[in-house]
């Protein structure tokens, strides 16, 4: 039994740590809605996402939905300031130039989706 009162303070805490990174206004803002009146759906996705792979070391990068809505995601060096316990070094400075940027929208339950386009012979 004191092995289970254990656990569960345990399962509280990691369901914490799993909860998305991005808090609007601290790791990311919108710069545009796009065709969107009501942004909220794109905020809950947002809040519930990990934006680590499209974030750069020291620069802010803009990602765009196909909606037209911006999210310009602030850089590693503005989390680390904001007080998120994150390595800086898992962060580029820059995209390589043959990075093709994937097309973001807004799928059921608050998840975000890319699309990425194929990479053909011609594109190498």
């Amino acid at each position: 039994m004191k092995a289970l009162s254990l656990f569960i303070p345990f399962l509280f805490c990691l369901t914490l740590s799993m909860k998305g990174q991005e808090q609007i206004n601290v790791t990311y803002r919108i710069t545009d809605n796009g065709s969107i009146r009501d942004v909220q759906p794109y905020i809950n996705a947002l809040n519930a996402a990990n934006m680590k792979y499209h974030r750069l070391k020291n620069s802010r990068y803009t990602i765009i939905f196909d909606t037209g809505v911006k999210v310009e995601l602030f850089s590693a060096s503005e989390l680390i300031a904001a007080g998120k316990h994150i390595d800086l070094a898992d962060y580029p400075d820059s995209f390589d130039s043959s990075r093709q940027e994937p097309v973001f929208s807004l799928g059921q339950n608050n998840y975000i989706m890319e699309m990425h386009k194929p990479v053909t012979k011609t594109d190498r």
